[in-house]
Parts: structure tokens; C-alpha cells; sequence
């Protein structure tokens, strides 16, 4: 009777995470396509916002995937979120480090038992909190609206837009390189919905953060088309749904 019942909330629960897969992530492309549409901004450095944030996208990427993975730089700003989430919402980080046995040097000893797995369950909400935070993105912003005071935009915009560009695609990518060493321990929907909340809660506090480079730029405009893509998603989904 606990095994049937075990079984069956494993179950709901896996339904439940699929039932939120199909609502995060339509609603992540939503409001991709919101900000990009509102990124059409004329820069002063010729351009766009939107194509110098491309270009800074594309050219980490390529960095990443032939020269370069700045490991070391991630883990100082996942590492300082995770001690600011531990003090807000207490239990371990432990769970989403270092390898599917929750590992790195210190956590692969074999001898620490049954007290060693017990820090790498932890908090889920500590675990993953630390990803949703674009730390270098928010900095460049910040950088930018502060250097805006003192220097002329001609000489800003079109870097801002490529650091901007570059420090989010940094961030994803990295997140998406860590969250894969712990794809053996999770089923698919589970995979997805992290990915799917670190790429929207991204989007969302990174846009929030867009005005102070490009005060043209309206995250609330951002938003409501966003929602109006995504809610077209969602009808189309239906309709394919409904349609068979």
C-alpha cells in the first residue's frame, strides 16, 4: 500500500513538472521575443541595441565552444548567490555542485557515509536560486549607467549592447553546461523546467535592468508583448492540441 501510494505521488509529481514545463517555457520564447522586438532601438554607435546585443551572443558562444570557458568566473558569482540563498532559505547548496554525487574534490571522499548524502539533498530552492541571477549582466548595466554620466553615448552604446549580449549568453550557457552534469539524476520534465525558469527569470530581471543603458528602452512594453506572444503560443498549442 506505501509502494502504491509512493508510486502515485512520484507520478502526480512528474505530471505536475510537465504541467509547468508547457506553461514556463512558451511563455520564456513570449518574452524573448517581447524584449527583442523592443530592442529595435537606433544606438548612437550605428545600429541597434538588438544587433549589438546579437553580435555580443554570437561571439561568446563561439569563445566558449572553441577558445575559452571561464569556469572559474561563473563559480564566483553562483558561489555568492548560493551563500546569500543559504542565508535567506537555510539547507546546503550542495545538491546541484560538482557532479551527480554532489561532488567535487571535497564531496567524492567516500568515507563521510550517510552524512555526505545528506548535504547533497539539501534545499531545492537554494540549489537552484543561484542560477537565476545574470550577476555580470546586472554589473554592466550598472557599469554603463554610471559611466553615461561622465562619457558620451556615441562611445557607449554599441559596447554596452555587446557586453550585454555576451554576459547573458555567458550566464546561460554556463548554466546550461552546469545543470547538465546533473541530468543523469533527473527525469527530462525536471531538466526542462530548470532550464526553462533560469532562461525566464533571466530575461525578466536582465530586462529589468536594460533601461539603465538604453533609457529608450521600456521593460514594461517589453512585457506586455512579451504576454501577447505568449498567449498566441498558447492558442496555437491548443488548437494543434484540440485539432487531432
Amino acid at each position: 500500500m506505501v509502494k502504491t501510494f509512493s508510486k502515485l505521488a512520484a507520478a502526480l509529481g512528474r505530471l505536475i513538472k510537465v504541467a509547468m514545463v508547457a506553461v514556463v517555457v512558451p511563455a520564456a520564447v513570449g518574452l524573448f521575443q517581447g524584449l527583442r522586438e523592443q530592442l529595435d532601438i537606433a544606438t548612437l554607435s550605428g545600429g541597434t541595441f538588438r544587433e549589438w546585443i546579437g553580435w555580443g551572443l554570437i561571439t561568446y558562444v563561439v569563445v566558449h565552444l572553441i577558445l575559452y570557458r571561464p569556469v572559474a568566473v561563473f563559480q564566483v558569482s553562483r558561489r555568492l548567490f548560493a551563500t546569500i540563498a543559504v542565508w535567506l532559505f537555510g539547507g546546503q547548496v550542495a545538491s546541484m555542485e560538482g557532479g551527480p554525487d554532489g561532488g567535487g574534490a571535497k564531496g567524492s571522499k567516500k568515507g563521510k557515509g550517510s552524512k555526505g548524502a545528506a548535504k547533497v539533498e539539501g534545499s531545492p530552492l537554494v540549489a537552484f536560486s543561484p542560477y537565476v541571477i545574470p550577476l555580470y549582466t546586472m554589473l554592466v548595466c550598472a557599469g554603463g549607467w554610471l559611466a553615461s554620466r561622465w562619457i558620451d553615448r556615441r562611445w557607449l552604446d554599441g559596447t554596452l549592447g555587446f557586453l550585454v549580449g555576451a554576459t547573458i549568453a555567458f550566464h546561460w550557457v554556463m548554466t546550461a553546461d552546469d545543470l547538465q552534469q546533473q541530468r543523469e539524476q533527473w527525469h527530462l520534465e525536471t531538466y526542462l523546467l530548470y532550464v526553462g525558469l533560469v532562461f525566464l527569470l533571466t530575461l525578466i530581471i536582465g530586462g529589468a535592468c536594460l533601461p539603465w543603458v538604453t533609457p529608450e528602452f521600456s521593460f514594461v512594453r517589453a512585457l506586455s508583448t512579451g504576454l501577447a506572444h505568449t498567449q498566441a503560443i498558447y492558442t496555437a498549442l491548443l488548437d494543434q492540441l484540440f485539432a487531432i
